[in-house]
């Protein structure tokens, strides 16, 4: 791992803890002395971050964290539930063989971590793709970019990504089975519990982001 990508880790897991106040700018120096680094890392992890949508740029060029947006959240998230549900009704099961292999092998060793969240990009458009609708892969490929930035908090601990891989299990099984309604019903299930996790999550880091500082 380079300094940047310690820097970019480190500093990634402070922002969704909710370390850095809102409105508080991030200065390359304060960051390298906290990280023990020069500051050419640390401009190169705060350029992802950007990317990533974790920091903003404000007028005069400095970096800031930049809060997540929980109504806009809610109204993708309910796009995403009609996408989804179109996607698991009409997925064949013969093309998801490979994307159940995978969660198995997922089940018995994973890293956990936020970066957990594109493996769960990846089932979602996986059984998109298995529908044979290219459009809506490529919604839902569409609202996972957009969402991404709030969705990682799914995934700081272990416990939520252990539940993801068994109702990605589920939801394949009963694909397997061909059981259109029970799938269904597993994928809203399994969605609305994200989206629930993940707005309590945010409302607590704003929570901490907002609050007074100490004068």
């Amino acid at each position: 791992m380079t300094h940047a990508e310690r820097v970019h880790h480190e500093l990634r897991g402070e922002l969704l803890a909710g370390t850095f106040p809102y409105g508080d700018r991030l200065v390359e120096e304060q960051l390298a002395v906290r990280f023990h680094t020069s500051r050419t890392p640390v401009r190169e992890a705060l350029r992802r971050l950007e990317g990533d949508g974790h920091v903003v740029r404000d007028r005069s060029g400095g970096m800031r964290p930049n809060p997540p947006r929980v109504s806009a959240m809610r109204e993708l998230y309910d796009v995403r539930l009609v996408l989804e549900d179109l996607a698991v009704r009409t997925a064949r099961p013969e093309r998801l063989e490979d994307l159940r292999a995978e969660w198995e092998e997922l089940r018995a060793e994973h890293e956990d971590g936020p970066d957990f969240v594109h493996a769960d990009e990846a089932f979602h458009e996986g059984v998109a793709r298995a529908s044979g609708n290219r459009a809506t892969e490529r919604y839902i490929h569409d609202i996972n970019e957009r969402i991404r930035v709030i969705r990682v908090h799914d995934f700081t601990t272990p416990d939520r990504i252990a539940a993801t891989i068994e109702e990605h299990l589920e939801i394949l099984g009963a694909i397997a089975e061909r059981r259109p309604d029970s799938a269904a019903a597993l994928m809203r299930v399994h969605v609305e519990r994200s989206a629930a996790v993940v707005e309590a999550r945010v409302g607590a880091l704003l929570a901490r982001m907002f609050e007074e500082q100490p004068a």
